[in-house]
């Protein structure tokens, strides 16, 4: 129900400002028209893209509609590039609102992906990947992570295969005697270990929202999965009584108020905290396959390691211990998928992994073998997710905006040691009405 109430409220204020975005782009008014897959013979495919030109899903999609199309004999596809998430949220809504949606679209998974639903703009996507025999060549955990909430059904298809785990530099590690923890515990030891000895024991980049969420989020997430999160929405658990919640909890305050990041990490942003680590500051950095590129060299040369979320000692967690999520997804218009775009789905997936590997250099969402030639971080990687079941979920998309904002503020007070734990809990838990 908040969900709903809370699209209805957005889609009301773009309304509201739809005649001053006339001019931001023709897409909406052309999108079905000028692909011809809605009023006669398609003339090209149709993108709308959060994304810049150096983003690894416009290269490869980029790639593989323009092979299509010249297959094909239709013209180039029309892409249409958004970078910025406000903008892009904004835009889409306007396209949905006017129901003029492109032949692809990038979405998120949630009240987006419900309101193209909704309105019948979005194609069952695991119904087609059964349809052309590939369902069983996805990737588990990533097919997982865009399960609809509400049916289960896979609406999106994933941009790639993206894992996050924590880099920590290993000539520090062996200057201590230090091994990768397993617990948290554990976790905990070795950043007191390092911090007695005058070093910085974990970067973080504290302004931006998500980093210092991953930490509470992390312990619910190995011991429920999304139990938790969905408990705490529907207010049938709560901070205070929940175990892996307190788990959560504490180990924000105890890595902020300890000093166990690095000075100024509230200001820090994701940018600035990637400088720090890879520039020689700081022992450990939560990092993930996107930054392979920045790590590479270093990794090579024996100076980084790199190891899994930690246990919750004492609690039972689920086999997977990497988050692995698939990206912004990417949506087909079931209102234009016509024979053509039926072809061209099959087509993507059919030489999605060489997309990956060969031009954007991130992970196939696919079981594909992998090519030679690429970083050796990617071979070593691999075992950590290859047999995976479960995805990732982030507490900051499933949050409604209200709550979200709430929850930052006090996790920031928390991690600043401004804050107790217990008091967090009572403030989290007051922001839902049960």
């Amino acid at each position: 129900m908040r969900r709903k109430k809370l699209l209805a409220m957005v889609l009301a204020g773009v309304m509201a400002v739809s005649g001053l975005l006339t001019g931001c782009g023709s897409m909406a008014s052309t999108a079905t028209t000028d692909s011809g897959s809605a009023t006669g013979e398609r003339k090209k495919i149709t993108v709308l893209l959060r994304a810049s030109e150096t983003s690894a899903k416009y290269i490869m999609l980029k790639k593989l509609l323009t092979d299509f199309s010249e297959e094909k004999g239709l013209e180039e596809p029309e892409f249409e590039l958004v970078s910025g998430d406000a903008d892009y949220v904004t835009k889409l809504q306007l396209y949905i609102n006017s129901n003029s949606l492109p032949d692809i679209y990038g979405c998120a998974n949630g009240a987006l992906s419900s309101a193209a639903k909704d309105i019948d703009a979005i194609v069952n996507v695991g119904d087609e990947l059964e349809r052309i025999g590939m369902k069983e060549d996805m990737n588990a955990a990533v097919y997982d992570f865009f399960k609809d909430a509400d049916d289960d059904n896979v609406y999106l298809f994933p941009e790639s295969l993206n894992c996050e785990f924590f880099f920590y530099r290993t000539d520090i590690f062996e200057k201590y005697n230090l091994q990768a923890p397993a617990t948290w515990d554990e976790f905990l030891d070795v950043c007191q270990t390092l911090k007695e000895n005058d070093e910085v024991p974990l970067i973080v980049a504290g302004k931006e929202n998500w980093q210092l969420m991953r930490y509470l989020s992390f312990a619910p997430w190995r011991t429920s999965k999304d139990g938790f999160i969905k408990g705490y929405m529907d207010g049938t658990e709560t901070f205070t009584d929940n175990g892996a919640a307190q788990v959560g909890t504490n180990l924000l305050y105890t890595l902020g108020s300890q000093n166990y990041f690095q000075g100024g990490f509230l200001s820090t942003d994701y940018t600035a905290a990637t400088d720090l680590f890879f520039g020689g500051t700081g022992a450990m950095w939560y990092s993930g396959s996107g930054q392979i590129a920045q790590a590479s060299e270093m990794y090579s040369e024996g100076k980084l390691g790199f190891f899994a979320v930690p246990d919750v000692a004492g609690e039972e967690n689920m086999d997977t211990n990497v988050p692995i999520h698939g990206g912004f997804g990417t949506a087909f218009n079931a209102q234009t998928y016509d024979e053509t775009m039926q072809e061209c789905f099959q087509y993507i997936c059919e030489n999605y992994s060489d997309a990956c590997y060969n031009e954007a250099k991130v992970f196939s969402p696919f079981n594909d073998e992998m090519p030679e030639g690429l970083d050796q971080l990617f071979y070593d990687l691999q075992p950590l997710f290859e047999t995976a079941t479960d995805a990732w979920v982030s507490w900051d998309d499933k949050l409604d905006s209200a709550t979200l904002t709430s929850l930052v503020d006090e996790q920031q007070k928390l991690a600043q040691g401004s804050e107790t734990p217990e008091d967090f809990a009572k403030a989290a838990d007051s922001f839902i009405t049960k």
